[in-house]
């Protein structure tokens, strides 16, 4: 009983102990339990500040394109709260994916001139407007239709200096395309051309027209109105009548903008006529008309037709235009003269101003022409004014053109070159002044004045210079321009002959006594009667010189006989610009 008893007991305290070690064990294994969660959460806490980044990790959120609105696009850009410091962007940039060509955003909001700052744990929204292309700011919208990024991966990259950032992002451009088709018909018009627009079937989007600009055409109409006609995608083409002198354009470009931002361009070549008035030409001997000359250019790509030719005095009258009907027809490289149906009697030294207009519909430059003076003096040359013989004096005949509208006094002659005034009471026949010569009337004049000297001294050129005055006291004054002789020389003898069987001509020439100069001879020309090409000897240079009056004899190649019963012309040419001919019969 006893010994249960003390059993009973120690078996009690058994179970006691065995509880209190259960408790301790939990509550140890709770312990280490805590420790080791706390190890390796620190350990995981350490290996995550470990990999924190030193630098600024900026990041691009989003790209957002507005297909409908490409006339900017907005990026998202974050600086994480990881990162040690605020960011400042200092550059945006895109480009075409897999090409290493970026092109700077130039302009946006807020600003990038000066950077845009992103502070730590915060995102900003960048609205880009301009982007750099060469020497241009362009947007998106010219990007995807001018410059072929089209349906293209856009690559976007922002760039921060301090601390070193940059991040990246691509996305797709719009598929968005115009179609454009011109016709430029020169042969037809000028003034008038033809521009077809189709949207793409695979555009995303109906684009509005708003503009259509041609660089160097100045459109005045266009049918339909293009301003606000909307081209859904996919639709017929749409042809558009262009009113605007495009004349002399060759080189430019089509542009279109649309409402939704997008940019079109198209360069093209036209073909140009080039045309001008050459020359205008009044005949004294014919007061009732003149003549214009218009030229084509040999650039010019087709012919032109002259349809009209206008003319307006300086004082704005404009003259009764000259039809030409039917048009004239000018070729490349080509002139054709136009005579324009105009008394121009009362109308002297008055500025005209011309200006030819084509069945193209252009018009050339105007032309500045003047009408004859009042009084039209002339010098009758055929009257031999420097004789060889005589080297002390000259003879000139000064007619007043039946053109003129008042009888003229002669009242002065001068040596241009020189200034020298011939002494109208001793050195002129009849005395100066002399008058009065009426129009249609002339008078000669003696003058002493030793023009071999003038030659010796100041070459073989002379310009006279006349001075008249009119019955009403207005004054004129005429420049005659000579090349004063030097030398005569002639043929004194043609003989055929034949010598060791072979035909020439013995040709003798001679330089005779009162010439200046000694000649040099340098071309000896033969034309037989009716036949086109003649014979051409050129002589060695510096070889055959006749002095002052001396004869020499030539010998010349020429198979006469086939030209019995013929008439024959021997020229006879001068390094010293002297000329003589002379004609031969063969018998």
């Amino acid at each position: 009983m006893i010994l249960e008893n003390v059993w009973n007991v120690r078996f009690m305290n058994v179970r006691t102990n065995v509880k209190a070690i259960s408790t301790l064990m939990v509550i140890l294994l709770m312990i280490i339990a805590a420790i080791t969660g706390g190890i390796v959460s620190y350990a995981f806490t350490i290996a995550y500040y470990n990999k924190m980044p030193q630098r600024t990790a900026l990041t691009i959120n989003d790209v957002y394109i507005n297909k409908e609105n490409v006339n900017s696009f907005i990026i998202n850009v974050l600086n994480p709260s990881y990162s040690p410091a605020d960011a400042k962007i200092s550059r945006i940039a895109i480009s075409l994916k897999d090409e290493a060509q970026l092109y700077d955003v130039v302009e946006t909001e807020p600003s990038i001139e000066n950077g845009i700052n992103v502070p730590i744990g915060e995102s900003v929204n960048i609205t880009c407007l301009k982007i750099r292309k060469e020497n241009a700011n362009v947007t998106l919208g010219e990007l995807i239709g001018s410059f072929g990024f089209a349906g293209k991966t856009i690559v976007v990259h922002v760039f921060s200096l301090y601390p070193v950032a940059t991040a990246n992002m691509e996305i797709e451009a719009p598929y968005v395309k115009l179609n454009i088709a011109e016709t430029f018909d020169s042969k037809f018009s000028f003034k008038k051309f033809n521009v077809t627009l189709t949207n793409d079937p695979q555009s995303e989007v109906n684009m509005t027209i708003i503009d259509v600009l041609i660089p160097g055409v100045d459109v005045l109409q266009v049918k339909p109105d293009i301003r606000g006609y909307m081209i859904p995608r996919g639709s017929e083409p749409v042809c558009f009548e262009f009113n605007g002198s495009w004349h002399g354009v060759a080189k430019t470009s089509i542009i279109v903008y649309t409402e939704q931002g997008y940019v079109f361009r198209k360069e093209i070549e036209t073909k140009n006529v080039y045309a001008a008035i050459q020359n205008v030409s009044f005949d004294i001997e014919h007061r009732d008309h003149f003549n214009i000359t218009v030229f084509n250019f040999a650039e010019s790509a087709h012919y032109a037709n002259i349809t009209k030719i206008k003319c307006k005095l300086d004082n704005g009258t404009d003259l009764p235009a000259q039809i030409c009907d039917p048009s004239i027809g000018v070729m490349p490289n080509s002139t054709v003269t136009v005579k324009f149906n105009w008394n121009w009697t009362e109308y002297r030294g008055r500025n005209i101003t011309i200006v030819a207009c084509f069945l193209q519909e252009f018009e050339t430059n105007p032309y500045n022409a003047v009408t004859p003076p009042p009084i039209i003096v002339k010098i009758l040359k055929e009257n031999n004014v420097f004789n060889l013989r005589d080297k002390k004096h000259f003879n000139i005949t000064i007619l007043n053109h039946v053109s003129s509208l008042e009888a003229i006094n002669v009242t002065q002659i001068k040596i241009k070159e020189t200034g020298q005034v011939l002494n109208g009471t001793t050195q002129v026949r009849p005395q100066l002044p002399y008058g009065s010569i009426t129009p249609g009337s002339n008078a000669t004049f003696n003058c002493t004045f030793d023009w071999a000297e003038f030659v010796e001294k100041h070459g073989r050129n002379l310009t006279l210079t006349i001075n008249v005055t009119t019955n009403s006291l207005l004054n004129y004054s005429f420049d005659f321009t000579f090349t004063l002789p030097v030398a005569e020389l002639n043929i004194t003898a043609i003989e055929p002959i034949e010598t060791g069987g072979v035909k020439y001509l013995n040709l003798t020439f001679k330089n005779l006594d009162y010439s200046l100069w000694n000649l040099t001879l340098s071309k000896i020309i033969i034309t037989v009667k009716d036949l086109a090409n003649p014979l051409e000897y050129v002589l060695p240079k510096n070889q055959t010189v006749i002095t002052r009056g001396s004869e020499i004899a030539f010998l010349c190649p020429f198979d006469w006989q086939k030209y019995f019963d013929n008439d024959i012309t021997v020229t006879v040419l001068t390094d010293e610009d002297v000329e003589v001919s002379s004609t031969y019969h063969i018998p």
